[in-house]
């Protein structure tokens, strides 16, 4: 689902050619929904899907700046999805959602290369600046945003998640 509005957070994002690709898995409909309605405003393409094998299947067709996933899924955890991307694209900007957030999580999370553990339900802000700043930071990375990287992030990290 494509995003056409920028936020004032993200207006660097917004000024490139092509959108940066945030793949959300999780297993709820309600879940998928409910992240396509926070990032909407944003200048992101969005793409959901509800399986590991799914989301899989994106990041082979596409370059993706975000994966946000869940971690309990019956297909695969979040975790172990997460560190086979972490390990084929060391770039990609990691999100884990929980319900369960616990010190095993964290410490898989960690060793799984995940940037940013979020536990459900989330603060919106919080997770728009979160995005926000990994795609800034993947798309610096890939050297899209050169005259950004100059002038600093268009991110508003001020507050929490930032």
């Amino acid at each position: 689902m494509p995003i056409v509005q920028a936020s004032p957070a993200c207006v660097e994002c917004a000024d490139q050619e092509k959108k940066p690709l945030v793949l959300c898995i999780d297993d709820d409909p309600a879940v998928l929904s409910a992240l396509r309605r926070l990032l909407r405003t944003e200048p992101y393409e969005v793409v959901t899907v509800a399986s590991p094998g799914q989301a899989w299947e994106s990041l082979l067709r596409r370059p993706v700046a975000v994966v946000i996933s869940d971690e309990r899924m019956p297909e695969a955890s979040g975790t172990a999805l997460l560190a086979a991307v972490r390990e084929r694209w060391p770039r990609i900007g990691l999100v884990i959602l929980t319900g369960y957030p616990d010190r095993d999580l964290r410490m898989r999370g960690q060793n799984a290369g995940i940037d940013r553990l979020v536990s459900k339900p989330w603060k919106s802000e919080s997770l728009k600046r979160a995005v926000c700043w990994l795609v800034d930071r993947v798309e610096r990375a890939r050297g899209v945003s050169q005259e950004g990287a100059e002038q600093g992030s268009g991110c508003d990290l001020d507050g929490e998640g930032g």
